[in-house]
């Protein structure tokens, strides 16, 4: 049975961090249609307003599509009515992870700030070693890049370490960044 209070207090918290011109939408799919990425999205940057704007919190909120979002913009620039599509990706995104809500990326993410924290930079190999340790499933995708990418000396198979003053430097940054 729908909660139509909780379904509404979606709504209102989207409008409310994303501005409230997203209720003027026209659904005519510009935004969609101007993603570099949008091949990608299942449900398209349209669908994901529509479904803020009906308080459909569920199928807004478990998706890939606000995780792939890139933050180019174009949906922006290019809408009609001048709503910021990547603005309600971004409501959703706090929301989502206010609520415990992580992308099928989130191992990977925390594999690479770790080796950002510990060696200053990323090295291809540790990096991809890890995260496959994590989710095997990714290993023929990994292995045919590594295939294609080894031979023209695109990746590295060794661990480069910065100078212990540029790991000082990042140190720094990570914690002006609140420890992320």
């Amino acid at each position: 049975m729908p909660d139509f209070d909780a379904d509404r207090k979606f709504k209102q918290d989207v409008l409310r961090m994303a501005g409230a011109e997203v209720q003027t939408c026209i659904q005519c799919g510009t935004c969609s249609a101007s993603c570099p990425t949008a091949h990608l999205m299942n449900p398209s940057i349209r669908k994901l307003i529509k479904y803020c704007l009906e308080g459909r919190k569920e199928e807004a909120l478990k998706n890939d599509t606000i995780w792939l979002c890139t933050s180019c913009l174009l949906c922006t620039v290019r809408c009609p009515r001048g709503i910021r599509p990547k603005a309600v990706v971004a409501a959703l995104k706090d929301i989502a992870e206010r609520e415990g809500i992580k992308s099928k990326d989130a191992a990977y993410e925390l594999i690479f700030q770790k080796q950002i924290r510990e060696h200053g930079r990323i090295s291809e190999l540790p990096l991809t070693g890890e995260f496959l340790f994590v989710f095997p499933q990714a290993a023929v995708q990994s292995m045919q890049m590594g295939l294609e990418m080894a031979p023209r000396g695109k990746i590295s198979l060794e661990i480069e370490k910065i100078k212990p003053e540029g790991r000082e430097e990042v140190k720094r940054i990570i914690e002006e960044l609140g420890g992320k």
